[in-house]
């Protein structure tokens, strides 16, 4: 019965096992054309750090012992107290005796002591090369005083950065079994560390020289990132690694997040829970690296970089209504899309579905104006959707507006009706006096229409002529004012970049300076206590006093910085609001000279229209005359003449100078 019962305990154990074993393949990414990969290892990510595509996918969201992975959080957090200015990278911190009482025997160390002083910035080279675990809790107390609060601080930075399935206890990372996280929250958080530009160079750093401090003489630091240097494990470099950062208990396994860039793109891969067996011959097999490198030769060689949507070179004509400025307006994409496509990039694949938000767009129209969407698809998969914007801005006509209304009343039956009734009593009336008319006059009066109506074509023609090269102008105009805007814009962005690189160097060499400075005053305290030693304790006390003073130095420095800092920002502030004005008195200007053009327009109209007046008026009178001419004799028989003159036959001198002033000013 024993037998029986611990047999079917075995059973279930390696049941259990297996299905464990097998987890954590069912959830890989499949791509078509891509021969699959599986990972030696609990869990895995590879992602394009420059687009977010995820390209491998293994058990990425169970929870996992990040261990000394842990440590890019600790980092994170002091660069940003850094950039808060509550920190410099050249602050000198002595190491408190409490940061060293948590830590196991056979954990790393860079072998600090109590009472040992040493800058934030090499701290950071021992957290993120050595895996120090000393210096991470140093950190800690640096930027908060105590490691519970900056525990604290690192679980609220964590959620502010989406990781909702990671719960810190520590800055190091050694084991406790609250102490968790999974492959995608790691990738956030390493991903955010990778923004800042003296992370970056920290873990892409194969071997650092820490200087002597008061307690120790100079330490090698050698990464421990297979990847990146074979000093330390050899057989696993991978060409194109910038970093970051390795990580291992006995609880987590062996776990490696590591970056590598290659053509124009960067990947980041997540490696966690793998073993170290020893083989056949007796060497030990690294997984974390040896998978890492596997992983990110398969990404680099399965997909290949591809520009899916350039916004400088893909343009969209959209109708435009209620505008005499112009019929279509071009769109474009507010951003590229690029992406690390399956295998070689096939154009054929390609999908780029257009969404407006209205097939025809309504006048005014602004440069910028959001009209539609284009969604980017290739392979069948959706790689992103962008805003389509207005390249250039489309006035609004009113006239056109109004014409419109006209067309949508006119639909109505009963309106149409009311027109067809009054058209078929002109008709009558027209037919009447037609009848009226002789033969002779009839063709006479279709010539002189005809004549009419072709030098009003003519004008008309002329006039629409002037208006397009007017409009021709103006685009021209716009468009030199938005190149000569996008030219300073560039030029702008290229200063503010050298002027950072400016202040970079400035504080290199000053940190530099410090270094040598502190360098000298070592060695004349080391030569005053070979030559004075039965006053060593004195000197002690001495030198305790002038570093008390040296600090309040600093914080009296740093203050100083704080508020220079405060007062630079100030100005820049009120250097945006002076460059905001500006841009809004532009857009008013702007508006003036749109409302002047339109004022010009409607004058020109109304000197058409009074010309055309002016003109019908003399052709009346001119019919006029001679209808009475011919009715001179019958009236004469009769008795009655052309007594009662109208005042167009009375004055037609003065019609005509009304005409031809018209003429004149639809010449002009």
């Amino acid at each position: 019965m024993k037998k029986t019962l611990i047999r079917a305990l075995s059973f279930c154990m390696i049941l259990a096992l297996l299905t464990g074993l097998m987890a954590p393949f069912a959830s890989a990414i499949d791509y078509e054309g891509v021969e699959p990969i599986t990972l030696e290892a609990a869990a895995g990510l590879l992602i394009d750090l420059d687009t977010d595509q995820v390209l491998y996918e293994q058990n990425a969201d169970g929870q996992r012992y990040p261990a000394s992975i842990t440590k890019i959080m600790t980092a994170l957090l002091t660069l940003e107290a850094v950039g808060r200015g509550e920190l410099d990278l050249s602050t000198v911190v002595t190491v408190d005796a409490a940061a060293l009482k948590d830590l196991t025997s056979d954990s790393s160390t860079a072998n600090l002591k109590a009472g040992e002083e040493i800058t934030v910035h090499d701290l950071l080279y021992c957290l993120m090369l050595a895996s120090a675990n000393e210096a991470a809790n140093i950190l800690a107390m640096t930027v908060c005083g105590d490691i519970p609060t900056f525990v604290e601080r690192m679980n609220q930075r964590a959620q502010e950065l989406g990781m909702t399935g990671t719960h810190f206890m520590n800055p190091h990372g050694l084991h406790n079994s609250e102490h968790y996280s999974t492959a995608w929250d790691i990738y956030r958080m390493a991903k955010e560390a990778m923004t800042h530009a003296a992370f970056r160079e920290i873990v892409s750093t194969a071997r650092y020289v820490v200087p002597a401090t008061n307690m120790s003489g100079e330490r090698v630091l050698l990464n421990t990132n297979a990847l990146l240097t074979s000093a330390k494990f050899p057989g696993y470099t991978f060409s194109g690694t910038i970093g970051i950062k390795t990580g291992s208990t006995g609880e987590a396994g062996y776990c490696l997040v590591a970056a590598a860039k290659k053509k124009g793109h960067t990947l980041v891969s997540v490696v966690l829970g793998a073993d170290n067996p020893t083989g056949a011959n007796g060497k030990v097999q690294r997984k974390q690296f040896a998978e890492s490198k596997r992983l990110m030769t398969w990404g680099f060689e399965s997909f290949s970089p591809a520009t899916l949507l350039d916004a400088e070179s893909y343009l969209k004509e959209i109708p435009v209504r209620f505008s005499t400025e112009s019929t279509h307006v071009l769109v474009q994409p507010t951003q590229s899309v690029t992406a690390m496509v399956p295998g070689e990039y096939d154009a054929s694949r390609l999908e780029l579905r257009v969404k407006l938000k209205e097939d025809t767009a309504t006048a005014p129209i602004e440069e910028g104006d959001v009209l539609g969407t284009i969604t980017v698809i290739y392979g069948g998969e959706d790689y992103g959707t962008v805003d389509l914007a207005a390249v250039n801005s489309v006035s609004f006509s009113p006239f056109l507006a109004f014409v419109s209304s006209v067309n949508t009343v006119l639909k109505n039956i009963y309106v149409r009706l009311l027109i067809l009734i009054a058209l078929v009593m002109v008709a009558i009336g027209f037919v009447r006096r037609y009848r009226q008319r002789t033969k002779e006059e009839r063709h006479q009066k279709r010539k002189e229409k005809q004549e009419a109506k072709i030098a009003f074509r003519q004008r008309e023609a002329e006039a629409r002529q002037k208006d397009e090269e007017l409009a021709k102008q103006e685009r021209a105009e716009r468009e030199r004012l938005r190149k000569e805007d996008l030219l300073r814009r560039q030029q702008e962005h290229q200063e503010r970049q050298a002027k950072r690189e400016q202040e970079l160097l400035e504080r290199q060499a000053r940190h530099e300076e410090e270094r040598k400075i502190r360098e000298q005053e070592r060695q004349v305290r080391e030569e005053q206590r070979r030559k004075e030693q039965e006053q060593r304790a004195k000197e002690r006390l001495q030198r305790q006093q002038e570093r008390d003073e040296r600090n309040r130095q600093r914080e009296a420095q740093r203050q100083k910085e704080a508020a220079e800092r405060r007062q630079r920002q100030e100005q820049e502030r009120r250097q945006q609001e002076r460059e905001a004005q500006r841009r809004r008195e532009e857009q008013e200007r702007r508006r003036q000279q749109q409302a002047a053009r339109e004022a010009r327009q409607r004058e020109e109209r109304r000197r058409r229209e009074q010309a055309d007046r002016e003109r019908r008026r003399w052709e009346e009178w001119e019919r006029r005359n001679r209808t009475q001419q011919r009715s001179g004799s019958s009236g004469q028989r009769s008795g009655s003449g052309p007594q009662r003159r109208s005042s167009y036959d009375r004055y037609p001198d003065d019609y005509r100078r009304n005409d031809h002033s018209g003429r004149s000013d639809r010449r002009r």
